[in-house]
């Protein structure tokens, strides 16, 4: 199967943390900090598991003093051996579902929808059993309890290819196969089907594709040039490889392994560090 957990560019850590200002709090811009931050950096890198560390990591850390701290630690490839930078492009996987779910809400405030509508309400172009039992909050809070897409058995890992196209409404309907974790409300599952879902509700409300309104909404309005829904495999320069470890403890480059189409709504977004910390601070 294809695990759900997101791919992590050049298995890439991005922290944007943020701290109430305080005369005794320490500050990201002190050297002892910066030291602490390196140290520990380089240890969870060495402990991942592999023969070597893990390839790179990009580690953005904000005080509510104004101090900070970004460091690159490690290669964005490693056939080249480039080192990494804070302006390379990365896959952010999950991170989209806060622009899906910032549409979604930005449609609530405009009366187009509530949070308590249920999923039968909506045409989607499918069937999905038990439709008229959730509704968008379930979906938004992961607890509609629907099986998640990436782990059906129509999904053979072996023949998944960059060129592949997957249509979200039928992962869907493979996940609606299965049985469900629990009855939608009563429990709590991690699951990008409910994503998928959810960029299929905006598109039938807004008559528009998911990407352009992530685009019109937030890109274009909040100078989030370097942010983008690809419908290709390819990244904008410069931009971090994914590795993950092979079965004897390698690195492997897997910066094609997901097609985008199979992500979609659930994780297909692309930004840079400086792009995320903006998203964050709106």
């Amino acid at each position: 199967m294809i695990s759900s957990a997101p791919i992590r560019a050049t298995l890439l850590l991005a922290c944007v943390v943020s701290s109430a200002a305080s005369a005794r709090a320490p500050s990201a811009a002190s050297p002892s900090i910066q030291a602490e931050i390196a140290a520990a950096v380089e240890k969870e890198r060495a402990a991942y598991g592999g023969h070597t560390p893990v390839p790179g990591v990009l580690v953005g850390v904000w005080d509510g003093a104004g101090g900070s701290y970004v460091r690159a630690f490690g290669d964005a490839d490693l056939s080249t051996r480039r080192a990494l930078v804070p302006d390379d492009h990365v896959r952010i996987g999950s991170n989209t579902k806060t622009f899906v779910v910032s549409v979604l809400l930005q449609l609530v405030d405009e009366g187009k929808l509530h949070l308590d509508d249920r999923l039968s309400g909506f045409s989607l172009g499918m069937t999905i059993p038990g439709a008229e039992n959730i509704t968008v909050r379930q979906l938004c809070e992961m607890r509609s309890g629907l099986f998640e897409a990436y782990d059906v058995p129509e999904i053979d890992p072996t023949k998944v290819t960059p060129e592949a196209r997957f249509d979200p409404r039928t992962l869907i309907q493979w996940a609606a196969r299965q049985r469900p974790y629990f009855p939608p409300g009563t429990g709590y599952h991690y699951s990008n089907t409910n994503y998928l879902i959810l960029g299929l509700i905006i598109e039938s409300i807004t008559k528009d594709n998911v990407e352009d309104q992530i685009r019109k909404r937030f890109l274009t309005r909040f100078h989030l040039a370097q942010t983008s829904y690809p419908d290709t495999q390819a990244m904008p320069d410069p931009w971090a490889h994914g590795y993950a470890l092979d079965k004897d403890g390698a690195w492997q480059d897997v910066s094609d392994a997901i097609p985008v189409s199979l992500s979609g709504a659930a994780g297909a977004m692309i930004s840079d560090m400086a792009d995320m910390r903006r998203w964050v601070k709106l």
